[in-house]
């Protein structure tokens, strides 16, 4: 992962498959309602809605590791997990689009934190 350019690169994901809504189904039968499900696990509603419905694609490794701690239901184990490039290359996620100034770095934080440790100790 360490040579890729993907700005979400530091995490794995895994898509939205009927496995992964049903997960969720059992998860609104544990603790009876979405908003609870979505208390529990410190995840805003429209979030949770959004996977349900399948207008996101895929879902981040530390995601539904908090959904399936806190809620006590499912295992990160029935998944597969995917670098960010991997879902580029499967055709689920669009390449990012290049850094507006030309550079490697994926963000201005990125950019900032390289120009500083060029600088020399005074």
């Amino acid at each position: 992962m360490d040579d890729s350019t993907h700005p979400k690169k530091h995490d794995l994901y895994t898509p939205v498959t009927p496995e992964l809504l049903e997960l969720f189904v059992r998860m609104r039968a544990r603790h009876g309602s979405w908003r609870q499900v979505a208390f529990l696990s410190n995840t805003r509603l429209k979030v949770l809605r959004r996977w349900r419905n399948g207008q996101r694609k895929s879902i981040s490794m530390t995601k539904l590791d908090e959904l399936i701690t806190t809620t006590g239901v499912g295992s990160l184990r029935d998944y597969p997990w995917f670098t960010a490039d991997d879902l580029v290359t499967l055709g689920i996620w669009d390449e990012p689009y290049p850094p507006l100034d030309g550079s490697n770095a994926t963000n201005a934080f990125t950019r900032r934190a390289r120009a500083r440790g060029k600088r020399e100790v005074k």
